[in-house]
């Protein structure tokens, strides 16, 4: 595929915003609800009660 540049480009527009008095802010984001696995075979699913008391005893300091 041929890829051919837009006449205006991201730069000439983020300028344009912020001449017209925008700002650039960061946003907040959730986060991630501690019952969800994170790896790709359990995602979306919720912790078994062993799985979530061994995740407990980890971040507990001693």
């Amino acid at each position: 595929m041929k890829h051919v540049p837009k006449p205006t480009t991201d730069e000439d527009l983020i300028k344009a915003f912020l001449d017209k008095g925008g700002e650039v802010k960061k946003g907040k984001t959730k986060p991630m609800p501690d019952g969800l696995g994170l790896s790709n075979n359990q995602w979306g699913n919720k912790l078994t009660k062993e799985e979530k008391a061994a995740k407990k005893a980890a971040e507990t300091p001693k």
